[in-house]
């Protein structure tokens, strides 16, 4: 009887603290980080129970530089050791010196309420940028007297043996369209994003696999546009491709003066007013060697991106498609979208096809467009069916206007695209002026990871209007001041955010949102609202973050 007891009281035990598991784990707030330049990287977990009053009182983090020494528990690049903390989230590294391109691998166990310690968690990773600017070997390159045209750039390299482990790390003065041995490098869009601060360059790393590398002559091809930049600049390419072997050798691909360039099929790009691609000069000869672009401005550094960017995240088909003129087709995908559509026709070399986007129709059913007319064009070659999309540009749309179709449009025309910023989703919480004073512990609020391409506005208590492009958009900010009453009229377009600063006035609370055209009231509880997203305060402001849509935010 005394075993059995021993026994079941055992099996308690054992299923209390399995009962305890770890997950979630994030470093820097992203779960597996890929091109970190941040050297004490912050690290967080989640102790997931199903028994009332479980808590944290300690944790113990293993840092290891390779997956077989993190699975004989040896944190060989850092071991905590036991820390009696409950706290989960941002706990900052303190082993050994990080090292630029290094995966570090790591896990986490925890004590719970009863001082027992859980097993550790599943292994997680993150992995380090180029830290240092000797990493880089690369040029920045181009071809010279092509201010505002789309130009592409060519790369032939030879590899004698498998790599291991092969990365790109690659940015763009204005935008770049990657294409690794046929295939398309990462689903970013539009990369290297936004270049909102004239003092860093971001770049991104990609993985390429085995299966993409190829034994022997492997081909490189990249497609450089405007973006966001002004049509008058010259356009350039930075890329460097880094290769190891089982055998510990190296080897590097960099963009320098042996790369062949040319113009690009794409005659006229604009982010906002739409691409122009002529097929026929894909078949083109005319390749130079490329020319060694200058040196960005010495106050500009080369910072890792590794925030969520702009990808496809789904595909539709039109519900509806009419022919309000002959020739015109309109097609209705039923709903307002950011994107760009994929054309699929037929027919004789030079024949023009045009696609006009807008959100709403005319009275006869065509397309009505305001401001800015987006539209691409489509030149023939007149081979086959001819399939294409644009690279470096998007619209706002539900309605795509078809002009110069060979034949009559069917469902297999068009297939639009919707992109969006691909950003995790944090609760929507807004806090009265008495919740704003408080101090939060680390558990009571997520902040989200900010990085020097966020929108900030900071208002002042005065009364003006800014107008800030962005890559989605224009956002308006309008600030009023009557009174003793201050308010923020402020209109974000879709998928985009921006943080908003508020000052904090002593005796005075914001504590009117109005969304939608509908006021929100916060009173002495914090009311959910979709859009805003109060992050923290500091001595003087309240910060917030605010989606797309129409908001009024009144200081009284």
């Amino acid at each position: 009887m005394r075993k059995t007891i021993l026994v079941l009281f055992s099996l308690l035990i054992t299923q209390s603290l399995f009962s305890q598991t770890l997950e979630k784990l994030r470093c820097e707030y992203q779960e597996t980080p890929f091109g970190l330049e941040v050297t004490k990287p912050r690290l967080s977990w989640q102790m997931k129970a199903t028994t009332r009053g479980a808590k944290q009182t300690a944790y113990q983090i293993l840092v290891a530089d390779s997956e077989a020494e993190l699975k004989k528990d040896n944190g060989n690049v850092w071991n905590s050791g036991m820390v009696k903390s409950d706290q989960s989230l941002k706990i900052e590294y303190a082993g050994k010196p990080l090292e630029s391109r290094k995966r570090y691998f790591w896990k986490v166990k925890v004590w719970n309420e009863k001082n027992k310690p859980t097993l550790y968690s599943e292994a997680s990773w993150w992995e380090m940028a180029l830290l240092k600017k000797e990493d880089w070997s690369a040029h920045w390159i181009g071809k010279n007297s092509t201010e505002g045209k789309a130009i592409e750039l060519q790369k032939e390299f030879n590899l004698g043996k498998r790599a291991t482990r092969a990365r790109i790390y690659v940015s763009g003065i204005g935008a770049y369209h990657l294409i690794f041995n046929g295939k398309k490098v990462g689903q970013d869009y539009l990369t290297p994003g936004l270049l909102k601060d004239s003092k860093m360059i971001p770049y991104q790393i990609y993985e390429v696999s085995n299966e993409d590398l190829s034994i022997g002559i492997n081909f490189i091809t990249a497609t450089l546009g405007n973006g966001w930049q002004k049509g008058n600049q010259l356009n350039k390419l930075l890329f460097q491709m880094e290769m190891e072997f089982y055998d510990g050798s190296r080897q590097t691909v960099i963009s320098d003066g042996s790369w062949k360039t040319r113009l690009s099929p794409i005659i006229s790009n604009n982010v906002y007013g739409g691409e122009v691609y002529n097929a026929q000069l894909e078949y083109g000869k005319d390749w130079e060697n490329a020319a060694l672009m200058d040196e960005p401005q010495n106050s500009q550094e080369l910072k890792p991106l590794i925030s969520p960017q702009i990808q496809i995240i789904k595909e539709i088909k039109a519900v509806k498609i009419t022919e309000p003129r002959k020739g015109r087709y309109v097609f209705d995908f039923g709903q307002n979208i950011v994107g760009f559509v994929y054309l699929q026709t037929e027919g004789k070399a030079t024949k023009e096809v045009e696609l006009k986007y807008a959100e709403t129709l005319t009275e006869k059913g065509l397309v009505e467009q305001k401001g800015i007319k987006p539209t691409d064009k489509y030149l023939l070659k007149g081979y086959g069916i001819e399939k294409w999309e644009p690279k470096f540009t998007f619209h706002g749309f539900r309605y795509v206007e078809v002009e110069g179709l060979p034949k009559k449009a069917d469902e297999n025309t068009l297939l639009a695209k919707v992109i969006y910023e691909n950003n995790p989703f944090v609760e929507n919480l807004a806090y009265t002026d008495e919740f704003i004073q408080k101090r939060y512990t680390p558990k009571s609020v997520t902040e989200p990871n900010f990085n020097e391409n966020k929108t900030i506005i900071s208002a002042s208590l005065s009364t003006e209007s800014k107008v800030i492009d962005t890559n989605y958009g224009q956002i308006s900010a309008q600030s009023n001041l009557q009174g003793n009453k201050f308010s923020l009229k402020l209109s974000v377009p879709a998928n985009q955010t921006v943080q908003v600063q508020l000052p904090l006035i002593a005796g005075k609370s914001i504590n009117n949102i109005k969304e939608g055209g509908k006021f929100f009231v916060v009173k002495k509880k914090p009311v959910k609202i979709e859009g805003i997203t109060y992050l923290k305060s500091e001595k003087d402001k309240a910060i917030f973050e605010v989606g797309s849509g129409n908001y009024e935010l009144t200081i009284e």
